[in-house]
C-alpha cells in the first residue's frame, strides 16, 4: 500500500482542502458500507486506536476506530484554520501537525517565501517528518495553495525546495489555485509569477484551477 501526505498552505489551500477531506470521507463511505479500513482509505487517512498514549496506536486492518488525515495544516493567519477546528471534521485533524501565526504575509510572496520560509523551515520540516514516519510507503507529498496570495505563493512554494531537499525520491504535485480576472489584489500576478518559477523548478506535476471556475462550482 501507497501513502500520500496533503500539506495545505494559506487560506485558500486550507479551505480547499478541508472540502477534499470532507468528499473523501463521504465518497469512501458511501462504497464502503461495513466501515473497513482498506487500501483506499488508508492512502489518505491513518486509522487510529484512540486508547493508546500519545499519538495513538496505528490499526492496519480491521474496523474504522478513528481516522486521522495524513495532513499537514499551515497558514501564516490563524482564522482559517481556527474554523476547521471548530467544524465538523476537526475531529479528523491531528493538532501537533498544524502551524500558525498571526501576522499573515500581507499577500506578499517575499514575505511568505523569504521571512515565514526561514523562520518556520523547522518547523514544517519536524512536521513532515512526523507524517511521513506514519506511512508504510510513502508516494507523494500533496501540496493545495493558491498562487495569489502571499502565504500560499510564498511559503508553498518555499516547501517545494523543501521536500525536493528532504524526500528527494518522494513525487511532490501541486494543486495551485490561480487568481481570477476578477481579483482585486494588487499584488496577485506578481505572486503568480514569482511562484510559477518556483513550481517549474521544483515540482514534479502541477494541478492549475482557475479560481473563477471554482467559484461557479460552488454556486451551482
Amino acid at each position: 500500500m501507497t501513502q500520500s501526505v496533503v500539506v495545505q498552505v494559506g487560506q485558500c489551500g486550507n479551505q480547499i482542502g478541508c472540502c477534499f477531506w470532507d468528499l473523501a470521507l463521504r465518497e469512501h463511505a458511501a462504497v464502503n458500507q461495513k466501515g473497513v479500513y482498506d487500501e483506499a482509505i488508508s492512502s489518505f487517512f491513518r486509522n487510529v486506536d484512540t486508547r493508546v498514549v500519545g499519538d495513538g496506536g496505528s490499526i492496519s486492518k480491521g474496523k474504522i476506530c478513528s481516522l486521522k488525515a495524513r495532513a499537514v495544516l499551515i497558514d501564516m493567519e490563524e482564522g482559517v484554520v481556527n474554523e476547521i477546528l471548530q467544524g465538523p471534521l476537526r475531529d479528523v485533524f491531528d493538532t501537533k501537525q498544524l502551524i500558525t501565526d498571526i501576522s499573515g504575509s500581507g499577500n506578499n510572496w517575499a514575505v511568505g517565501h523569504r521571512v515565514f520560509g526561514s523562520l518556520y523551515q523547522d518547523q514544517v520540516l519536524e512536521k513532515l517528518r512526523k507524517s511521513a514516519e506514519h506511512c508504510d510507503c510513502l508516494q507523494c507529498f500533496f501540496i493545495i495553495h493558491s498562487m495569489g496570495g502571499g502565504t500560499g505563493s510564498g511559503l508553498g512554494t518555499f516547501l517545494l525546495k523543501m521536500l525536493e531537499d528532504e524526500f528527494p525520491e518522494v513525487y511532490r504535485f501541486v494543486t495551485s489555485i490561480y487568481p481570477s480576472g476578477e481579483d482585486d489584489v494588487i499584488t496577485s500576478p506578481y505572486n503568480s509569477i514569482l511562484a510559477m518559477k518556483e513550481l517549474n523548478e521544483h515540482a514534479d506535476c502541477v494541478l492549475p484551477i482557475d479560481n473563477q471556475n471554482i467559484i461557479y462550482i460552488h454556486s451551482s
